[in-house]
């Protein structure tokens, strides 16, 4: 378990390994390599059948919205993660990297270490996302090969091997790329992490939910544009952008691609912003923001 000694190098104990850490951003690091999928799952996963994927899908999309809503509360009350980490069964997680281990670890520990808990979900909910857009790159292969072949059925299987020529396992070819965008102009926001921003005065910010084109602006003060061009003021402190018609920013109920509860923003103050995605099909902003986090 994590030792309870700020003082020193934290330890974490994982099968009979013994991990320590001098920091939580040198906890954070660790657990960033444990976000990707291991290709021995990878390879379990094109034997699925179209059926399976399917299947998969929706069981990952259920775990996902039980966390987003604990890392949502945790947002406004940090303490309320501690209760709610241990009320999940750890068999929820999975055992890849080891993450049941830690999160059964974490969850011995006392309320000091919730910045940790959060950290250990966030990045858990990147690992759920890593799964997802490989199912879904499966998905619509399959679909294609047995529309290609004549075969309707869900059940019926596609040999590995006739896959083997499209499956580049690259971190860009499973993201959804935002619509009507240079490949290199928008990249997606690191799914429940913090991005801090500062809007100079009177310019005007794009943002994508899924592929729609929305924007943070400074001209008429901080507002919200979404993508049928509404604006919405931005209140201090919390806001939420999202389908649920209770957010803060209500989107169209029709965009079934974003998510009810998508995005935070923090409205700090002088035109300095706090960003959470909490969605499924992810937050686009341009890359420098996420690179420098500096004005614009």
């Amino acid at each position: 378990m994590l030792n309870k000694f700020f003082a020193k190098p934290m330890e974490l104990t994982i099968g009979e390994q013994l991990f320590k850490f001098s920091s939580i951003p040198d906890f954070e690091f660790c657990l960033t390599g444990r976000t990707s999928v291991p290709s021995k799952k990878f390879t379990d996963m094109v034997k699925f059948s179209i059926k399976q994927l399917k299947t998969e899908a929706h069981t990952i999309k259920d775990i996902e919205k039980r966390f987003v809503a604990i890392l949502s509360r945790s947002i406004e009350d940090p303490n309320s993660i501690s209760r709610a980490m241990r009320e999940i069964d750890p068999m929820v997680f999975s055992s890849d990297h080891n993450w049941r281990e830690i999160i059964s670890a974490l969850n011995e520990c006392g309320d000091d270490y919730n910045p940790f808990r959060r950290i250990a979900l966030v990045k858990y909910m990147q690992y759920l996302s890593s799964r997802q857009e490989i199912i879904k790159y499966l998905y619509s292969e399959k679909q294609k090969y047995t529309k290609e072949n004549g075969k309707a059925d869900e059940d019926r299987d596609v040999p590995a091997d006739k896959l083997k020529d499209t499956l580049i396992l690259e971190s860009t070819l499973f993201e959804p790329l935002p619509g009507h965008a240079k490949e290199n102009e928008f990249e997606r926001m690191p799914k429940g992490e913090v991005v801090s921003i500062t809007l100079k005065p009177g310019k005007e910010a794009d943002i994508m939910l899924s592929k729609h084109r929305c924007k943070l602006s400074t001209k008429n003060g901080l507002e919200f544009i979404d993508q049928a061009g509404k604006h919405y003021a931005l209140k201090k402190g919390r806001n939420v952008i999202g389908r649920d018609s209770a957010s803060t920013v209500p989107i169209d109920s029709a965009l079934r691609d974003v998510s009810r509860l998508h995005l935070i923003i923090e409205n700090l103050g002088d035109n300095s912003l706090q960003l959470t995605d909490l969605s499924s099909h992810g937050t686009f902003v341009h890359g420098a923001l996420l690179e420098q986090h500096t004005a614009i």
